[in-house]
């Protein structure tokens, strides 16, 4: 994935992450940096860590693992984007949610996101939490 330098990051502070996985038209691909550039100033405003923002820039499959490209059915017109926002943890996501209620100035930015987005395509998430301690290994002490 390609970096569209779109990004924030606040040393150390990588306990939990949201991952965001869409695709858009290759022609919206200034608009949609745009939007993810606002949407970065929103996140960290209100307490993210850190907000990334990656391209795919291979879709080809390697061995038996199948490209993302394939998995959400993304055309040759079509960019795979990812979104990584940073949080210390599961309960500062909790933190952030409540900073950011009732501003309203997301409504905007997230409606021309929609816009932008491939039509009638769905946008993957989920919360992932650091693994601290893996059983009978030393790997991720």
């Amino acid at each position: 994935m390609i970096n569209t330098n779109i990004s924030s990051n606040k040393k150390g502070s990588r306990g939990h992450i949201e991952i965001f996985l869409y695709r858009a038209p290759k022609k919206n691909h200034n608009e949609m940096a745009e939007v993810n550039r606002q949407s970065r100033d929103f996140f960290t405003k209100h307490g993210a860590s850190g907000f990334e923002v990656f391209s795919l820039d291979s879709r080809e499959n390697v061995m038996e693992f199948v490209n993302l490209s394939k998995t959400i059915s993304a055309s040759e017109e079509e960019e795979v984007w990812l979104e990584i926002q940073s949080y210390r943890d599961a309960e500062h996501v909790k933190e952030f949610t409540a900073n950011m209620q009732g501003d309203k100035s997301i409504e905007p930015i997230y409606k021309r996101f929609m816009e932008l987005i491939t039509p009638g395509s769905i946008v993957t998430f989920g919360g992932l939490a650091r693994l601290r301690k893996y059983p009978n290994s030393e790997i991720l002490k």
